[in-house]
């Protein structure tokens, strides 16, 4: 079975039912449940795989496979894995997108029961993960719904270990586009279908595909089962009833994830209906582009602006950072409050600090929460959960002393949960073992009759100290010893010099080389009484830990609103730390179009140079606005063009975050989307060339920009040949300048770009500075108006370890161009200024040439692009040749 497909039916030397033996009928009757995953069977202290899945298992876990088990003569393939370690092995299988399903035995061996019952405590695919140590604290694991009529999708995102549940519907002919930029923000791991789509369904990279039967999607089907689950009588509340497709996606991740879970789910509670005009859009393009999660040169996230921005103290709190960071807030009122909150943090060092105390070392409660109502919580992990709901009367009495109006909101808001963490308190013990199997989960005193059973097995040793004193003064035998023992339970051992002495009432157990075991009928009854107080031991605390796990999934309403709480609190106060750290500043929100910088840094980069003091990093001034719309930036390699517009990006991106931005001003407006075109990649796959690829980028840039958005452009055209690219670059200036008029930044090393700012109002010149010094240059990457004077493309070459030949040979060669470009100029410049001579040559031409003529005409020849110029002018020189 190859990775990334689910398992089959084992079908391996199937037998028919007479000839297998009952644990191996037992094992078919439950594989038939899951015919789609890897079965782990559990058998002892192992979890056995048979058959196929056996064989897949041992294939991809790299362990050995086996084939102990033998019906009739046929080998049955068989692998394990050590129960205590499954977890493990369990991650790794769903990582190669696998699905398992885990079948325990649900009672303990008992003597004289030969098949131990067993059943699957739970199914694990890829989108369904609760368990926390399989997930990445900081990330979400998104289920993907997806249902397609005529030219809509319904969609729906379940992250199952949190109980976030967004839906929406797209429609129109570019609803798969659109698709793609939720996909890029939430890398859903499994896909929920409709069975019929089939091969119709487009390849979702980094999704497991999971088909349903189509009436799973019917609306009708889809709004019982959500009903069912909110406990509402209408879904009116959630805003989405007009989209039916949406309530399809939705009711069918709900139904898979209870089949999957097996439990009722009671942390989900209700969904939220995602609208695009609530969040500034970023593509996967700009989030790969911009290194907001993942570094492109390989150095992990501490080299993204996740890594730097992320001062949170809990999971929870990180998983919000990231959602901000993907989905940054237009909402004016919202990014003020954050900031306000922000403000008053920095400037209260005593606040901040006791609120990181609060936070330090909290445990992820939202995520303990879906395991307790899945009911895979552990008796330590339920601790966890009390001593983190424990810390929010702390929280609640530093959000009592700040003003900042996001923060009263929060702490009203806050429930403090005291009832859980009193029930908690009071059952489960301070230091239990991990697994119920061990005992003293509950806390003494909890229960009454459990508390008389561990009297009872704990008096043992001092009731066998009575036994023997007082059997030493009856039977006169001073060496006589009550012991007991896993094997033999418990007896009266007696020396053979002794063996005269023993009463009639003692009955021979076994027989040692120095001495004799007896048994008598109050041993033999004390020994049932401890069997059976462990035995119920066990029982009963089992009993109770249950009930005191569904004490509080009950509450899963309460214990989610106040992680929601912990975690923006959270992020805020993180945020503060960053500040505080860096020296940012609080951006002003311009109520116009302008977007001011002064003394930007890039915050990566700043970050980094404080953190290794490499070269100090230079800051840079930005000021657009309606007038000053497109920035043309040129300059050498290494000059720090694009470090520029990445900087202005993410400060825009923070600002909206409601963050403090690495600048010593800042006044930004509010962007709906931020478009990048940086670099260059290929895609092999899909047979886009680097050049494809950036032109596809560029595409959608000016398909889809509108006034309100900040496009970053670097290095267009450059993947073909000169005057295409050129031709390119400035098409693509003129279209923004004319349809589009967003806020662009555009660097390029076509000096004749420059001109533009010439020729098209609001385009602006700026460069990056170099010195050059004895031959070398020195980058001073100070961002100055105007535009560069030449690349310094040759020097950057020396600098990277180019053989002095080539280098060389590079300068004699671009000496003779500059010689050639000089005298193109000089030519146009002789044209410019005799436009009536150059029109006048018209009347070299035939009257075939009437076409040509008019178009000279039309064209004033003192502002045509320079390119165009020259272009029409060697044309007119050929064709006079010819006449």
């Amino acid at each position: 079975m190859a990775p990334g497909a689910t398992a089959g039916k084992s079908s391996t030397s199937m037998k028919t039912n007479a000839d297998q033996t009952p644990m191996m009928r037992q094992y078919h009757s439950i594989k038939e449940e899951v015919p789609d995953t890897l079965l782990l069977f559990r058998l002892g202290d192992f979890y056995e795989l048979f058959y196929d899945d056996a064989v897949t298992a041992a294939r991809e876990l790299e362990i050995t496979l086996t084939a102990r088990h033998k019906e009739k003569g046929a080998s049955v393939p068989m692998c394990g894995v050590p129960h205590h370690a499954a977890e493990g092995y369990i991650s790794r299988l769903l990582k190669k997108g696998y699905k398992v399903a885990v079948c325990d035995q649900t009672e303990p061996p008992r003597k004289g029961v030969k098949l131990v019952p067993r059943s699957i405590s739970r199914v694990i695919t890829p989108g369904t993960i609760t368990d926390m140590n399989l997930l990445a604290p900081g990330q979400n694991n998104y289920l993907l719904g997806l249902v397609e009529r005529e030219e809509n999708l319904g969609v729906a995102f379940l992250d199952l270990s949190t109980g976030e549940f967004r839906v929406s519907e797209i429609g129109g002919e570019d609803r798969w586009e659109r698709l793609r930029l939720d996909i890029d923000h939430f890398s859903p791991k499994e896909v929920v279908f409709p069975a019929s789509a089939g091969d119709a369904l487009p390849e979702l990279e980094g999704c497991v595909r999971s088909p349903l039967d189509d009436w799973v999607f019917n609306e009708d089907s889809a709004m019982r089962v959500l009903r069912d689950q909110f406990g509402t009588a209408s879904l009116d509340g959630f805003g989405c009833t007009d989209k039916p497709l949406a309530m399809g996606a939705a009711g069918a991740l709900v139904y898979y994830a209870r089949k999957t879970q097996r439990s009722n789910l009671e942390h989900i509670t209700g969904f939220r209906c995602d609208q695009r005009a609530d969040y500034m859009i970023l593509d996967a393009d700009s989030i790969r582009n911009l290194e907001l999660l993942v570094s492109s040169g390989g150095g992990g996230t501490s080299e993204t602006l996740l890594g730097v921005m992320d001062r949170t103290a809990t999971g929870m709190g990180s998983r919000l950072l990231r959602n901000w960071m993907i989905r940054p807030s237009i909402d004016r009122d919202a990014i003020l409050q954050r900031q306000d909150g922000i403000e008053e943090l920095v400037g209260s060092q005593n606040l901040l600090d006791e609120l990181m105390e609060c936070f330090d070392g909290m445990a992820d409660f939202e995520r303990l929460l879906s395991k307790v109502i899945v009911g895979t919580a552990n008796p330590r992990e339920l601790v966890s959960l009390r001593s983190a709901i424990g810390r929010l009367p702390g929280v609640a009495a530093v959000l009592a002393r700040l003003r900042a109006t996001r923060f009263a909101d929060l702490g009203d808001s806050l429930d403090l949960l005291d009832d859980l963490t009193q029930l908690l308190g009071g059952a489960i013990a301070d230091e239990p073992p991990l697994t119920l199997a061990d005992g003293g989960v509950i806390r003494d005193g909890y229960n009454p009759e459990l508390d008389e059973l561990r009297r009872l097995s704990r008096d043992s040793k001092s009731y066998l100290a009575r036994v023997e004193t007082r059997e030493k003064e009856q039977t006169g035998i001073a060496s006589l010893k009550v012991r007991f023992n896993r094997v033999f339970g418990y007896y009266i051992e007696i020396s053979k010099a002794n063996l005269h002495l023993v009463p009639a009432g003692y009955v021979r157990k076994q027989t040692l080389v120095g001495a004799e075991r007896f048994i008598t009928e109050e041993l033999k009854e004390y020994e049932e009484n401890i069997l059976t107080a462990q035995e119920r031991i066990v029982a009963i605390e089992k009993d109770l830990f249950a009930g005191v796990r569904t004490a509080i999934a009950a509450e899963a309403v309460r214990i989610r609103d106040s992680a929601t709480v912990v975690a923006e609190c959270d992020v805020l106060m993180g945020l503060a730390v960053l500040a505080r750290k860096f020296g940012y500043v609080r951006p002003e929100l311009a109520s116009d179009r302008t977007l001011m910088v002064r003394k930007g840094r890039h915050p990566v980069l700043d970050a980094l140079g404080e953190q290794h003091r490499v070269e100090r990093f230079v800051p840079n001034d930005l000021y657009m606005d309606d007038e000053r719309a497109i920035h043309i930036i040129t300059g050498p390699n290494m000059g720090g063009k694009s470090t520029f517009l990445r900087q202005n990006a993410l400060i825009v991106i923070m600002a909206q975050m409601g963050s403090f931005v690495p600048a010593r001003l800042a006044r930004v407006p509010i962007v709906d989307r931020v478009f990048t075109r940086i670099g260059a990649s290929d895609n092999l796959a899909r047979g886009r060339s680097t050049f494809m690829v950036e032109m596809t980028e560029a595409a959608i840039i000016l398909n889809s920009a509108t006034l309100e958005s900040l496009v970053i452009l670097d290095e267009i055209g450059r993947g073909t040949a000169t005057f295409d690219g050129l031709s390119i670059a400035w098409a693509v200036v003129e279209h923004i300048q004319s349809h589009i008029r967003a806020k662009t930044l555009f660097a390029t090393h076509y000096h004749e770009l420059t001109e533009l700012a010439d020729l098209l109002p609001g385009v602006q010149n700026f460069h990056l500075t170099v010195k050059e010094n004895e031959g070398r240059i020195i980058f001073l990457r100070q961002v100055e108006e105007g535009a560069a004077d030449r690349s310094y493309g040759i020097e950057v070459a020396r600098l990277a370890g180019m053989p002095h030949s080539v280098t060389a040979r590079a300068r004699e060669i671009l000496k003779k161009h500059e010689e050639t470009e000089h005298e193109l100029s000089d030519n146009l410049t002789r044209a410019r200024h005799k436009k009536r001579i150059v029109i006048n040559q018209l009347a070299l031409f035939s009257p075939e040439e009437e076409e040509l003529g008019a178009r000279l005409r039309e064209l004033d020849v003192d502002s045509i692009p320079p390119i165009e110029a020259l272009r029409i002018l060697a044309e007119l020189k050929d064709r006079a040749d010819k006449a």
